[in-house]
């Protein structure tokens, strides 16, 4: 088994989507890209499986580069998002393909094929062709003919993506299971947010030309380089609020208009006093809001007067999105609140939580130059 490595990738068409990339996946590290639909997450699959041709840069296996080296022959795997599975072929078949391509023998095929099916629970479909199975187990057919191969390299294009929830969420705990998985380097590609925070031991938000932030799903999601990054992880998504810093009675208090101020915590004013913008956009996750029902009290954080405008009642929770003046504020809230449209609200908000980024550049002012 081996570490991946990416030194200076570049790919490109018409633009550059791939622009003099970088990265090292360990020897069993879950690696997870994620970004939106379009961005080229899957072109930077193919060119580490070899399914394009580099424009420049190089793709290592365990130190060895294989960038020249055909697809057929590289140590790889991959699982497709369309399955990709031969439909004239018995579930059996389609997972043994990759082991009778290196012409083993029929028992060790036999023995890999059925412990690959039992860890999967697809073992009672062996026999059944593609169009007798579901969507979920179409998706374990063709992740079962990836872990059968024994790669050096996993790579896993949003493998569960279009799957419904409750398949997705039984899938992604196999995820976190597969002893396979976790003794190669995996590189697994996603749009979903909850995906890459829940089974990467790191993640990469890609954004033009390659991956913008990379680190623990944690410290990316609490400490985003930008405001593109921290659209990308979380739902609902971040609230961007356009706010001018001004010094009153001693406080760097940030005001978004009329019924629209707070005064900052002393070590993010200390943080923005040094900078140079004067306006900057606000980031508040709907998480760090609190509507203020029978009477609670705001524990002394700052209270913005505000009106429903659509309420969404989901089950385990619920979406508030509020006006406050003009401008616009999501808030999440408990299941058993419901709120009426045009109904007056009053929303406590957590200062201490705010993510400040420049107007122009979109960096997150807190983490200082870089």
């Amino acid at each position: 088994m081996a570490r991946l490595e990416l030194e200076r990738i570049c790919k490109g068409w018409d633009f550059p989507v791939l622009d003099e990339l970088s990265l090292t996946v360990e020897e069993g590290e879950f690696f997870v890209v994620v970004g939106p639909s379009g961005i080229g997450k899957t072109t930077l699959l193919r060119c580490i499986a070899g399914l394009e041709v580099l424009d420049a840069g190089r793709v290592l296996f365990g130190g060895h580069d294989v960038t020249e080296v055909k697809p057929y022959k590289r140590r790889v795997a991959m699982t497709f998002e369309s399955y990709a599975l031969y439909p004239h072929l018995t579930v059996f078949e389609n997972i043994a393909s990759p082991l009778r391509a290196r012409r083993r023998p029929a028992q060790e095929i036999r023995e890999a094929v059925g412990a690959v099916a039992e860890l999967l629970r697809i073992a009672p479909l062996l026999d059944r062709k593609p169009h007798e199975v579901s969507g979920g187990q179409k998706q374990r057919t063709a992740l079962g003919r990836t872990l059968v191969a024994k790669p050096e390299v996993f790579l896993l294009d949003e493998p569960i993506s279009h799957l419904d929830a409750k398949i997705r969420h039984e899938l992604r705990r196999q995820f976190h299971s597969l002893e396979d998985l976790r003794r190669v380097a995996t590189v697994y590609v996603t749009h979903d947010y909850a995906e890459a925070l829940s089974l990467g031991d790191r993640i990469g938000v890609m954004g033009d030309g390659g991956l913008i932030q990379i680190g623990g799903p944690r410290d990316v999601f609490e400490h985003p380089r930008n405001l593109f990054v921290a659209r990308h992880l979380g739902q609902p998504s971040i609230n961007e609020i356009p706010v001018a810093l001004a010094q009153e009675n001693g406080a760097l208090v940030a005001r978004a208009g009329p019924g629209f101020a707070f005064a900052l915590p002393e070590a993010a004013g200390a943080a923005l006093a040094r900078g140079s913008a004067d306006e900057v956009t606000a980031g508040l996750r709907p998480q760090h809001a609190r509507v203020l029902t029978n009477g609670a009290a705001a524990d002394g954080r700052p209270v913005l007067e505000a009106t429903v405008d659509i309420y969404e009642a989901l089950g385990a929770s619920g979406v508030l999105l509020a006006k406050v003046g003009d401008l616009p504020l999501t808030v999440l809230t408990s299941p058993e609140d419901h709120f009426d449209t045009g109904e007056p609200v009053r929303i406590a908000i957590d200062p201490a939580a705010c993510l400040f980024f420049d107007r122009r550049s979109g960096d997150n002012l807190l983490l200082g130059e870089g």
